[in-house]
């Protein structure tokens, strides 16, 4: 039997070389543009206009029921109204989530259901839902159309 034994200053040497940390992959896209609408979906289900405003882009877009509003001004004062009034949401869920990325472009497809009471009358809506997102030049990717169907 051979042993072969490495010389002391080699086993020291590689005792006291830094142990460098794995490199921490970059997010992917995908992951932080769903991030991101679940924070447009918190603020939606808290009618918190607040928290949806930053992600919101000003020249936003959105198709509902046949009716089509302009503007982030146009999406987010109904909110707040809303919020004013006592209305709340009691339930919204996001379900069959698909997020793809196309550059500085994304697209989230999912199916929503979203239940609430305004002025004491119980409203029910569910579909599908095609949200548009842009990456920003500072990175933050923020949402520029929504388009709402049954």
């Amino acid at each position: 039997m051979i042993l072969l034994l490495a010389p002391a200053s080699v086993a020291l040497a590689l005792l006291q070389s830094p142990v460098s940390a794995p490199a921490t992959a970059a997010p992917v896209p995908e992951a932080i543009v769903a991030a991101t609408l679940e924070d447009l979906r918190k603020g939606e289900l808290y009618l918190d206009a607040a928290t949806i405003e930053p992600i919101l882009a000003a020249s936003f877009t959105v198709i509902e029921g046949g009716d089509r509003l302009s503007g982030s001004f146009a999406y987010l004062e109904p909110i707040r109204r809303m919020r004013e009034r006592g209305a709340e949401v009691k339930e919204l869920r996001f379900e069959q989530k698909l997020v793809q990325v196309f550059g500085a472009s994304a697209v989230a497809t999912y199916r929503y259901v979203k239940v609430w009471r305004d002025g004491g009358v119980r409203h029910r809506e569910q579909g599908w839902s095609s949200d548009v997102f842009e990456l920003r030049d500072d990175g933050a990717w923020i949402l520029v159309h929504r388009h709402r169907g049954r």
